[in-house]
């Protein structure tokens, strides 16, 4: 089966699609630090990547698919960001994806899968969100949701929502959800609320646990490697902890064996912080702007402390990206390209339990019976006994 990739960054959709068994004939990104990441591990003559502005893209251009992806940019809707919404300058990027669908009529993929921050359920008290959905549905979409953490596959914590436009498919579908491990109370809440968008709602199977933590993915750097900061920086960075995270640190330190911990620093009553994060799972990886993004790493134990930011190759594991990928650029735009993208093993999940059986569901024009949340009746009582 066929895929387009757009917002394509440095290709960790392509690589979840790839394996499981889709080939992407397509891919677009408007940035072409990240098209550098994405050459390195796809050569020009098999990546089919056109660098430049989705508005600017022509539809007659674009191959026919089975399914386009987009992770189209956050920065308008994340809780951190600017928070301008659909209209945003950067997340208004996703009316270029609406564009290219209209104009593509009966050539535009049977399924989309749409991936951002979680803060696009919230923006604007949903209206964003809502917006989106009937964007789809004008265009003949039915829509369906669901919230995935990276947590469940990597140790790094990084809920984001999923959307999963379909058409195609005529039998009826269940418009009433349920609350689940990947559809949790707030996204329920949207969807049973919005009951005049047109939803087809397929079960998902449990979401899997995972036991990895840090020091799994972490890589044992010799005390001399030029990554560990030097004394100065390190006490700096040390009495930057709150009274609490620093007992957190003491106990790390005086424990009999290594164990690691990340933070991030953050502004809290003006004051530059230090907050750490000591339970195995790093925080979710984001782009290096203004050095509040760039992600510390904590080593102690033995009576020791060691500091240090994560490396690239760190961050691509935290993105269930195997050691085979090549990084090929500076650790900043490395961090920009991994802060920016998906985790692999989520986005395979995703492909695995619903696009791939969806899209045959399609191509063979009938359903199967194990994949529906069941008659609307017996979902609205359901509804009624977890309210209750």
């Amino acid at each position: 089966m066929i895929a387009g990739e757009f917002f394509a960054g440095i290709g960790l959709v392509r690589l979840a699609l790839e394996n499981q068994g889709w080939n992407v004939a397509y891919a677009n990104d408007i940035d072409e630090g990240k098209a550098t990441m994405y050459r390195a591990n796809w050569p020009d003559e098999h990546s089919h990547l056109v660098v430049g502005d989705i508005h600017q893209l022509a539809a007659h251009e674009i191959p026919t698919c089975d399914l386009f992806t987009a992770s189209f940019p956050c920065n308008d809707l994340s809780i951190a960001g600017r928070r301008e919404g659909l209209g945003g300058k950067e997340s208004s990027a996703f009316w270029g994806l609406i564009r290219i669908l209209q104009e593509l009529e009966d050539r535009a993929p049977p399924v989309v899968l749409i991936e951002n921050v979680v803060g696009f359920l919230m923006q604007r008290q949903g209206k964003d969100l809502e917006t989106a959905l009937l964007a789809f549905n004008k265009l003949g979409y039915s829509v369906d949701a669901f919230i995935l953490n990276a947590k469940r596959w990597t140790p790094q914590s990084r809920a984001r929502l999923f959307l999963v436009a379909t058409r195609g498919l005529d039998d009826e579908a269940s418009s009433c959800a349920l609350e689940t491990d990947a559809r949790p109370k707030a996204l329920v809440d949207f969807m049973n609320s919005h009951s005049h968008l047109d939803w087809r709602l397929r079960a998902l199977p449990p979401l899997p646990r995972n036991d990895t933590r840090l020091k799994d993915i972490v890589e044992d750097l010799p005390d001399d490697d030029e990554m560990w900061w030097d004394p100065e920086r390190t006490s700096y960075f040390m009495n930057q902890l709150s009274e609490r995270h620093e007992a957190d640190a003491q106990a790390m330190s005086n424990a009999n064996e290594w164990s690691y911990a990340t933070a991030f620093r953050r502004v809290r009553a003006g004051k530059s912080m230090a907050e750490l994060r000591t339970d195995g799972i790093a925080g979710c990886l984001r782009t290096p702007r203004g050095g509040s993004g760039r992600q510390i790493l904590l080593k102690a134990g033995f009576g020791k402390r060691q500091v240090r930011l994560l490396n690239a190759r760190e961050c691509a594991r935290l993105q269930g990206v195997p050691d085979s990928y090549v990084i090929n650029v500076r650790l900043n735009q490395a961090l920009f390209g991994f802060g920016d993208a998906v985790c692999v093993p989520a986005i395979e999940w995703i492909v695995k339990n619903y696009v791939t059986p969806v899209s045959l569901e399609i191509k063979r024009r009938s359903t199967t019976t194990d994949v529906r949340w069941g008659a609307k009746a017996a979902c609205e009582e359901k509804v009624a006994e977890q309210a209750g």
